[in-house]
């Protein structure tokens, strides 16, 4: 689910840099200033021994992370949750944590737990089988970037003279330095376009680039940016070689990570308020401040406010809002687009031998990416099963098929 963060006052950042979440931004400094009404130290020092009421729209990874940080700087915080249950939705969808995710290793190490799996191997297929094996990156010999990647990825079946027709495309990706006009020269091509340009074989892209955009970007190269593509090329050309490893939660995130991460947060006086569907703002018209959350007939009196929900839930409260829908830089984010998500989940009545815990699957047709998961390797629950559990995770355009096909046929399974 992609998040969005804002402080009502500040001007919306949109990063240029690929990512799969897209918000807004300011510096710590910025929101102590606001959250004290400015940054006029003489005129609030007589409001300093009271803490300053901050809101949290939103109980995923972005709102609890917010609320973390905000309760350790003094804030007093309250989390509102709009239904789904404190945590992210968590029948949907699996979630790689890989080994730059220094934040998420260092928030359970305070928590002093230990919910994930260790470092793992996968794998990417396409309509013709087994394309790419990865393994475990810090168990091989460590190479310079990017020798240790290409040289211990395994390529199964495509041939050396087709990678090396990705060579002249490196030039694209060195020349996107990540700047406004790099973003200009190639945000206006296609993924497809860039390919073609640089001369990549058609079997290169039918086999690894393609499938790569369906399960990187969650779209076709047809439908992808230049410019993301180079951001993600980027990234998976020059990221140091340990960097592709990857370790996945012992059971659901809402219930190895969240569920003690929340009591933590009680225990530091963050108040948790479940089913408040956020239905407006009200704002302060010579200031511009937000001065009150509402929910129905409710409202929350704040300092500040973040909102931290997935895209479709923030278009949904612009539209509805009296307020933000008034506001250039909340009609903005009606731009935007989310990535949607089914997971099936598949209960075998024998075992079946899965080489590797996930698996990457694209390249049937513009339609189909899904990552499928071994649910026996993975979870503890499963680990001692007698038949094989299975979860698919499909995404984007793949979905409405999809659906269907198993609604009709998961009897079958």
């Amino acid at each position: 689910m992609l998040a969005m963060s804002k402080w009502f006052t500040l001007t919306p950042f949109m990063s240029n840099r690929f990512s799969k979440r897209v918000g807004f931004s300011n510096s710590p400094g910025s929101v102590r200033a606001h959250v004290n009404g400015g940054g006029d130290d003489t005129n609030n020092s007589k409001n300093n021994d009271k803490k300053k009421k901050v809101v949290v729209v939103g109980s995923g990874w972005a709102g609890l992370g917010a609320a973390h940080h905000l309760c350790k700087q003094g804030f007093d915080v309250t989390v509102l949750d709009g239904g789904d249950g404190i945590g992210s939705p968590d029948n949907v969808g699996i979630q790689g944590f890989w080994y730059p995710y220094k934040n998420i290793f260092s928030l359970v190490d305070e928590l002093a737990i230990k919910p994930f799996t260790s470092w793992t191997r996968s794998a990417q297929y396409s309509g013709e089988g087994l394309e790419v094996e990865f393994p475990v990156y810090q168990e091989l010999p460590q190479l310079p970037t990017p020798l240790g990647t290409l040289y211990h990825t395994q390529f199964v079946r495509l041939p050396l003279v087709d990678r090396l027709t990705s060579l002249p495309l490196m030039a694209a990706v060195i020349d996107f330095d990540n700047t406004d006009v790099a973003w200009k020269k190639y945000d206006s091509i296609t993924a497809r376009e860039l390919f073609k340009r640089f001369g990549c074989s058609e079997r290169l892209y039918q086999d690894i680039f393609g499938p790569l955009l369906q399960v990187g970007l969650f779209a076709p190269a047809e439908q992808c940016s230049a410019a993301a593509t180079l951001g993600l090329l980027y990234y998976l050309t020059l990221a140091h070689q340990k960097h592709f490893d990857v370790a996945f939660c012992r059971g659901t995130t809402k219930q190895k990570i969240f569920e003690p991460w929340v009591e933590s947060l009680k225990a530091k006086g963050c108040e948790m308020l479940e089913d408040k569907k956020v239905t407006d703002f009200n704002f302060d018209e010579e200031t511009g401040c937000v001065t009150e959350v509402v929910c129905g007939n409710e409202a929350y009196s704040v300092d500040a406010v973040v909102v931290a929900v997935g895209i479709t839930t923030l278009q949904e409260t612009i539209k509805k809002s009296a307020a933000l829908c008034k506001r250039e830089e909340f009609l903005k984010v009606l731009n935007l687009a989310g990535i949607d998500v089914v997971t099936v989940k598949l209960w075998l009545d024998r075992k079946v031998a899965i080489p590797n815990p996930s698996n990457a699957c694209a390249g049937f047709d513009d339609l189909f990416g899904c990552t499928i998961f071994d649910l026996n390797v993975i979870h503890d629950e499963h680990k001692d099963d007698t038949e094989t559990v299975l979860e698919a995770d499909f995404v984007s355009s793949c979905i409405q098929t999809w659906v269907l096909f198993f609604s009709l046929e998961g009897k079958n399974f």
